[in-house]
């Protein structure tokens, strides 16, 4: 019977949980989390099995997954070299980043650690457990890097998730961080620059925030995220972040350029770009 350890209990590493719990309950899910709160919730609705410390489950698991913030993960990959785990066990994160991930990962697999860098492009502005869903990943890109073809224990890995239909799709590192930084860091740090805009602006005005509607929710949804996370994202792909909010500044100058300007044939060209791409992104579904 195979063991599994998730470390980190929170929106992704709990619905990890689920989604194993689901078809595969004959297996032994060890969660590790330093919330006592969050790990009683999971072991009262019976999707961990017991809960330990991270270095005493790490040397009995097959399959081990850091799902906590970057920095915590790589913490847990300089823990893991340490010990004294599987000679066959699948050590794999959920990581927003990559390369520092797979930079620090590097000392397991000079020994013969099978790591494998792993990124589900799923999520929710809401944190913690209670927010699992077993269907959190239904039809989403996954991102994997490393050693991926004919590895066995990553094809045991992608069955115990096969329920969601995931996207498992292979990557280098550079291009997992530079892709990710266009289409959620970039963005996170405008849906959050929105939100401290417009609460600094709106200050002293009776409704506020309160007032926001649809458009104000649906671009900002994003800045109710977990900041410990997100600062942890942010400190490990500073300088593709920076290159990004440079472009973005640039496209914004040129904006507001032709709206001091009244350019109307320019403003509308503009939304009309970005109206036909953003439709792509629904079509491709």
């Amino acid at each position: 019977m195979a063991t599994v350890l998730i470390s980190g209990l929170g929106l992704i590493g709990s619905s990890i949980a689920r989604m194993i719990k689901q078809d595969h309950r004959e297996l032994t899910i060890i969660g590790s989390d330093p919330d006592d709160e969050t790990a009683q919730f999971l072991l009262n609705h019976q999707l961990i099995d017991r809960r330990q410390t991270f270095s005493e489950a790490a040397p009995l698991a097959d399959f081990i997954i850091l799902a906590g913030p970057v920095s915590v993960i790589l913490e847990q990959i300089n823990v893991l070299a340490t010990l004294s785990l599987k000679s066959d066990v699948l050590v794999t994160d959920v990581g927003s980043t990559k390369e520092t991930i797979m930079k620090t990962a590097n000392q397991l697999i000079q020994n013969d650690i099978n790591f494998i860098g792993g990124h589900p492009m799923a999520g929710s502005d809401r944190s913690g457990s209670r927010f699992g869903s077993s269907e959190l990943f239904n039809n989403a890109t996954y991102f994997i890097v490393g050693q991926t073809k004919n590895n066995r224990k990553l094809a045991q890995f992608q069955q115990l998730l096969s329920k969601a239909a995931i996207h498992w799709q292979p990557i280098s590192s550079s291009s997992h961080d530079q892709l990710v930084c266009e289409l959620s860091h970039l963005p996170h740090v405008i849906a959050t620059t929105l939100v401290n805009t417009a609460v600094d602006d709106l200050e002293g005005e009776p409704l506020g925030l309160r007032a926001a509607a649809g458009g104000f929710k649906d671009t900002t949804r994003i800045a109710a995220a977990d900041p410990t996370m997100w600062t942890a994202i942010m400190m490990n792909n500073t300088d593709r972040i920076n290159q990004s909010l440079t472009q973005f500044q640039q496209h914004l100058a040129q904006f507001q350029k032709a709206l001091t300007a009244h350019d109307e044939s320019t403003i509308k060209q503009f939304l009309k770009r970005a109206r036909t791409s953003r439709k792509s992104v629904d079509e491709r579904k």
